[in-house]
């Protein structure tokens, strides 16, 4: 028998996780006893295996040796991770195009910037790590960063990742170089919407076009802090 907790500490839906469980024993049955083998979990678990010739063979655990029993567990474990991850990155994919304020946490020797994410209330439960590569750095910032210190990002993806060919997890991108950056920025802090980017070279200046006049200290905010001058108009209607 499978133990209790496997289920209990899935944190996933009882029939996810029961399919979870039998996709991994299939999967493993099948390859290391080189015939199909289909497995359902209700009351009690069925394991069938179908050899080339013959009847169907009904298996239990015990027929399997300890050492392939300890692989089927290591491998429900790795399922189960899966279908975790999946589920959390469909719940944080409505992350993607917004900013958010990160802490550098590390940094690694490719440039690459690891990054702890301050979000919203709704996502304290959750940790959430960024990764924003030397490539949506801002040229002018790149070697400069300070462990520690608190940066806006636009997350740019959110998606389920393979690590080590084994495990997953999930894969917030974040980008500093991105014209939405000042967009959001400015209208997340004067609540103006409409506001559009319309051009942005990093580092030097952002153009940027407005519904209507947006408070000074935030657009000083803004340019300070993507160390960028903003070049700010009015859209004019016509009446």
């Amino acid at each position: 028998m499978l133990p209790a907790e496997i289920f209990s500490e899935s944190r996933l839906p009882p029939n996810e996780a029961m399919d979870a469980v039998e996709v991994a024993i299939a999967r493993v049955l099948t390859k290391a006893l080189r015939m199909s083998v289909s497995v359902t979990i209700s009351e009690n678990m069925r394991i069938t295996a179908y050899p080339e010739t013959g009847e169907p063979v009904i298996l239990s655990l015990d027929d399997i040796d300890r050492k392939l029993r300890r692989h089927l567990l290591h491998q429900i474990e790795l399922e189960l991770q899966r279908r975790r991850t999946l589920n959390e990155a469909d719940r944080l994919r409505e992350l993607r195009g917004v900013t958010a304020p990160g802490l550098i946490s590390r940094m690694t020797a490719d440039g690459a910037l690891f990054v702890a994410l301050e979000i919203a209330d709704c996502y304290r439960r959750l940790i959430l790590a960024g990764i924003c590569p030397e490539r949506f750095q801002p040229l002018h910032e790149r070697g400069r960063y300070i462990l520690g210190s608190v940066k806006e990002f636009y997350i740019t993806s959110v998606v389920p990742v393979m690590v080590d060919r084994k495990s997953t997890k999930v894969r917030i991108l974040l980008n500093r170089t991105s014209k939405q950056l000042p967009r959001l920025l400015l209208q997340e802090r004067s609540r103006i919407s409409g506001i559009q980017c319309l051009k942005r070279i990093p580092g030097s200046s952002s153009i940027i076009l407005t519904p209507k006049r947006i408070p000074k200290d935030v657009i000083n905010s803004v340019g300070k802090e993507l160390e960028e001058h903003l070049h700010v108009s009015i859209l004019k209607t016509h009446r």
